[in-house]
């Protein structure tokens, strides 16, 4: 199952396995960092719901033996209220900190992905169910 997976992934455009191992996984780990951090936005709210919509692609990719589009789909249920919750923290005041910089970049990088993946969800609501 792991080598379907990774044969998988290997298949995937280079461009999108540069996006996801070098920029994607890594802003959103890094939220595990500021776990402690309240303002402008609850640090366990933001670590729990960037990495769970992660985490919830592992028994997708289980079943699917690879990578697919149903992989979008726990991006959309938990990052969509991400990008949400960012956007509404940075409506209030506040000054400048090492946290409200990582969150922009946070909401910058999960807005592209779900760009992405608002798209593939289509194609697997479509009938798109192939791996890559």
């Amino acid at each position: 199952m792991i080598g379907e997976i990774w044969a998988s992934f290997m298949r995937l455009p280079m461009w999108v396995k540069l996006w996801m191992v070098l920029w994607l996984v890594p802003v959103n780990l890094v939220s595990l960092g500021f776990w402690g951090q309240v303002d402008p936005v609850s640090g366990i709210t933001v670590a729990l719901l960037a990495n769970l919509g992660m985490a919830f692609n592992l028994p997708i990719m289980m079943r699917d033996r690879g990578m697919g589009k149903a992989m979008a789909l726990p991006h959309l249920v938990l990052w969509t209220p991400l990008v949400i919750l960012i956007a509404l923290g940075f409506s209030t005041d506040g000054g400048a900190s090492g946290y409200r910089s990582y969150l922009a970049i946070l909401l910058a990088t999960n807005l592209v992905s779900l760009a992405f993946d608002y798209k593939d969800a289509w194609a697997w609501w479509r009938g798109d169910r192939g791996i890559a």
